[in-house]
């Protein structure tokens, strides 16, 4: 379960879940990242990082807030929000352990493709 700003909070879903199921929190401050964690969130959806078409309105998340969220939190941070094979390089030195996309696979024209080249790359630039 991923937990977004406009759903139950982070200590109720983990509540209602249990110790044994994953729950993940989008959180775009530290602040955001340190109350998740310490509500019981297993990962954090972090961004977004570009403006997105799966939203109406983004609030663009600089990479610096990104990097500090993951180094405020002992669980993983994965970066969303618009990002592609084209432009995830910004993410190069973060301490991030993955990506989160959408449109860069369901609007491509072979999806299967494009979800084995954006892994390929991403694998990558980790692991540089």
């Amino acid at each position: 379960v991923h937990v977004g700003a406009s759903d139950l909070p982070v200590a109720v879903c983990r509540r209602l879940l249990g110790p044994d199921k994953i729950v993940g929190a989008t959180a775009k401050t530290v602040e955001a990242a340190v109350a998740a964690y310490n509500d019981g969130a297993d990962y954090l959806g972090t961004g977004a990082i570009y403006p997105t078409t799966t939203h109406v309105t983004t609030k663009v998340t600089p990479v610096s807030v990104l990097n500090d969220v993951c180094r405020a939190v002992p669980i993983p941070v994965v970066a969303i929000g618009g990002l592609n094979a084209d432009n995830m390089d910004v993410l190069a030195d973060s301490p991030i352990k993955g990506i989160a996309v959408v449109s860069a696979v369901m609007k491509a024209d072979d999806p299967c493709a494009a979800a084995a080249h954006i892994k390929e790359k991403f694998m990558k630039m980790m692991n540089k």
